[in-house]
């Protein structure tokens, strides 16, 4: 198969997104498949061997081009992070154009994306999430003071629809609230304010979804080797640490596992994906859902399925046969 990978992108995680798609484009090309790479800038613009791409909606299947040219793929792999990419907005673009795509639909990206809309489905899933609030810009919203006696101290503030811990702050006083508020404000216009769970544990799920049935990996843990995993132990700190598989007891494990496919099917999932729990004294808690997660050297997802069995071509391979075997869509129809 010929697959388009796309990657870049206008949001803060651009540089993630391009670093991930080189483990993308050397595991496709040892699983047999020729690829074709579509960058886009922070510009918006996309280019495809250094020349501008353009798309040609003028035909029921829409085509990309370069220079007058057709660029052919029979599959489109967004390696995307972030806005403009995880949200359900190249998903949606894909739909229209009936290009087969890879992963999550629009809806389970949006949803996924969303960390507020997200918890409320969870919640009234059943799935257990940590108490949180909820803030708009220019909306009227509780006092500090009144946030804190509700949730207490410590407390994370995140924007709402960022990945890569961007923007997030652990506010221990109620002095430090303000500021990490307009952090937060500054990347998003809805904000959570989320009680902090004490000492937690950060476990990860893999899966993989055919729509009929849904695979999930071995528990991971990281050990951030900071006193949270913020960008910097994500991407920077050399002293994180993954275990996998991450020493759970079996019913634990297996209850994130089963937590996982659960957080899948309730956003309609498709393709692939991470879920992320926090472990502390009081259980599991679902922490959010990575539609794309990350395929840098350090990332978790491919060495989640490793230890589960697949290796690397294996999984581009299951990841693009779900994505073909999907009926096709589009708004365009044959007259």
């Amino acid at each position: 198969m010929k697959v388009l990978v796309l990657c870049g992108g206008r949001s803060v995680e651009r540089e993630i997104s391009m670093e991930s798609s080189r483990f993308v484009l050397e595991a496709l090309s040892k699983a047999g498949h020729s690829t074709v790479t579509a960058v886009i800038g922070h510009d918006g613009v996309w280019t495809v061997d250094g020349g501008r791409a353009t798309i040609d909606a003028s035909s029921p299947r829409w085509l990309l081009m370069r220079e007058g040219a057709e660029v052919p793929f029979d599959v489109l792999f967004p390696v995307l992070h972030g806005t403009f990419g995880e949200d359900g907005t190249v998903q949606g673009l894909c739909e229209m154009a009936s290009w087969p795509c890879a992963g999550a639909g629009v809806m389970a990206s949006a949803v996924g994306m969303n960390k507020i809309v997200l918890k409320r489905l969870a919640a009234g899933a059943g799935i257990p999430v940590v108490p949180w609030m909820e803030l708009m810009r220019g909306a009227e919203s509780p006092s500090p003071s009144a946030m804190l006696d509700s949730l207490g101290l410590p407390v994370f503030v995140k924007p709402a629809r960022l990945g890569s811990s961007v923007g997030i702050s652990r506010v221990d006083s109620e002095s430090d609230l303000a500021g990490a508020l307009e952090l937060a404000f500054g990347h998003d216009e809805l904000v959570l304010v989320e009680k902090a769970v004490p000492s937690p544990r950060e476990i990860e799920i893999g899966v993989i979804g055919t729509g009929t049935a849904v695979h999930t990996t071995v528990p991971g843990e990281i050990e951030p080797g900071r006193s949270w995993y913020d960008f910097e132990a994500k991407y920077a700190c050399k002293g994180s640490r993954l275990t996998i598989p991450a020493s759970l007891d079996p019913e634990t494990a297996a209850e994130a596992r089963d937590h996982a496919a659960a957080v899948f099917r309730l956003l309609g999932g498709r393709g692939f994906a991470r879920v992320d729990f926090l472990l502390g004294e009081s259980g599991l808690f679902l922490n959010e859902i990575n539609t794309i997660p990350g395929f840098t050297a350090i990332s978790m997802f491919p060495k989640l399925w490793e230890a589960s069995g697949l290796d690397s071509t294996g999984l581009m391979d299951a990841i693009i046969s779900e994505a073909l075997s999907r009926p096709a869509t589009g708004l365009w129809e044959e007259r």
